[in-house]
């Protein structure tokens, strides 16, 4: 069963650095290197660092939305520096360990591993709809028929039915957890841990049940993603003075789901090739938007190393006790 799990992680590490690679070699073969040079001479330091600004604060509200996620038992310092280690760890180790850092982190306050990974699972879940809303309000645009509100009406038949069927299952979780007893397919051992990961996650959902944990997490992640949006959309004209706000809606909702498929330590490759291809549905020349990319990418790198490196300082943790969490845990769940 080790071995099988061991050899199935080892696969999607491959499959991520190949897509990567394939990302970065097609984007490379097909720019202009003159043109990429010209695009970067526009850059100003006067601009780049109130963009970082903004994405620090817009780190802050996100860290406050996953606060209130945690019933506020951490400080809101302690949530953005997890969050940023996370960020940090996931441009260092593969496989995503960022979020088994978040957990790690969490230990010392008193979280065990089952009530800390259903937080970020809720957290990933607005991720989701934001992400999602941004895509289908561009797309339209980017496809050329702005006028037709299909994408509309498809995106808030989406959010309802999301909302929907959280808060069914919220409200019958004794039926769910029933249900999956009832699974003969599932071994004893997959389904016990199955039915602890459900519990844990209806827990966390359970506590924004509550309209004002609900709405201070709604708007922590909704002013996250909007500053988010604003520095995109700044760092755009930067590189393309006539780019509308339009323009950055899309390419944030595409990075932000290209990004979530297996990819390289980084998303290196993917994120770059991501939003070059969306800014090219709007007739964006793909060296400049390229450059864009690889601007944007670069400074939001920045960012959480700085802080995602000296949270895990400041913790007395370096990234081989992640490691070697990360690698205890796995053989936990195999065992």
């Amino acid at each position: 069963m080790t071995e099988k799990n061991t050899s199935g992680s080892r696969f999607k590490f491959i499959i991520g650095i190949l897509l990567s690679l394939v990302a970065l070699a097609v984007l490379i073969l097909f720019i202009d290197e003159k043109q990429v040079a010209a695009a970067f001479k526009q850059i100003d330091i006067l601009v780049v660092v109130p963009l970082m600004v903004l994405l620090v604060i817009a780190l802050l509200f996100r860290a406050y939305a996953w606060r209130v996620i945690l019933n506020e038992k951490i400080s809101l310092s302690q949530s953005f520096l997890i969050i940023n280690a996370g960020y940090f760890v996931n441009t260092i180790l593969p496989f995503r360990i960022g979020e088994v850092a978040r957990v790690f982190l969490l230990i010392p306050s008193g979280f065990g591993f089952w009530d800390a990974v259903p937080t970020i699972l809720v957290e990933r879940i607005f991720d989701l709809g934001f992400a999602l809303s941004l895509f289908f309000i561009g797309l339209p645009f980017a496809l050329d028929f702005s006028q037709d509100v299909f994408s509309l009406y498809f995106l808030v038949g989406f959010v309802v039915l999301a909302a929907v069927i959280l808060i069914l299952l919220v409200r019958n979780k004794e039926k769910v957890f029933q249900w999956l007893e009832n699974l003969a397919v599932l071994g004893d051992r997959f389904k016990s841990r199955l039915i602890e990961l459900v519990r844990s996650v209806l827990s966390s959902l359970e506590t924004l049940s509550d309209p004002v944990q609900f709405a201070k997490v709604f708007i922590g992640m909704a002013l996250s993603w909007g500053l988010s949006l604003v520095f995109q959309y700044l760092l755009l004209k930067v590189f393309i003075p006539e780019a509308n706000l339009i323009m950055a809606v899309f390419a944030i909702g595409a990075v932000a789901i290209g990004i979530s498929i297996p990819s390289s330590p980084g998303n290196i490759g993917l994120y770059e090739a991501s939003i070059t291809i969306a800014l090219m549905a709007f007739g964006i020349d793909r060296a400049i938007a390229f450059s864009y990319a690889l601007t944007s990418h670069v400074l939001n790198l920045t960012v959480t190393t700085i802080f995602g490196s000296f949270g895990l300082v400041r913790e007395g943790y370096s990234l081989r006790d992640v490691w070697q969490f990360s690698k205890e845990h796995k053989k936990e769940g195999d065992s």
